[in-house]
């Protein structure tokens, strides 16, 4: 039960789901852009990311680990881009955002959920068309491309 703003109890119903992280990571100029299936809505390309573990120290760990996992990169200049409730209806799960930069390659480990995972190196701008015209489905995915690529026309 909850208490709503007119003071009346009702029913709600949310889930519980840890924090997420994603990750705008810029190589050569180019998005590193994952394309994978999920079991709930089928085939869909995103920024890297995924879920803050409780072996996680904070969200970076868990986006530099996510980060390496998905796509081999590591290291680099990591800045936060700060985080979203994509769901506050549903649920108070936040997803971390963030940019690297400077990144070394190494070979990846995905996860056996995994496997099917491929990395494609997008420009940002069209990582940037592609957001605006809804193909890019993953919401903070978007808004973080959306985000960086702002940047790059402020700079």
């Amino acid at each position: 039960m909850v208490t709503r703003p007119d003071g009346g109890q009702g029913p709600y119903d949310w889930v519980e789901t840890p924090d997420q992280v994603r990750i705008a990571a810029l190589v050569d100029g180019r998005l590193l852009v994952v394309e994978q299936y999920h079991y709930l809505v089928g085939p869909l390309w995103q920024l890297p990311g995924g879920t803050v573990d409780p072996d996680d120290e904070n969200p970076q760990a868990a986006a530099r680990r996510e980060l390496a996992e998905e796509t081999g990169y590591l290291g680099g200049v990591w800045t936060s881009q700060g985080d979203l409730f994509p769901l506050p209806g549903t649920t108070s799960a936040r997803v971390h955002l963030w940019r690297a930069e400077h990144l070394t390659p190494g070979p990846a480990a995905p996860e056996p959920a995994e496997a099917d995972l491929r990395v494609h190196h997008v420009p940002l701008a069209d990582a940037a068309r592609e957001a605006l015209h809804g193909r890019l489905r993953c919401a903070p995915s978007a808004a973080l491309v959306l985000a960086v690529a702002a940047s790059h026309l402020q700079s």
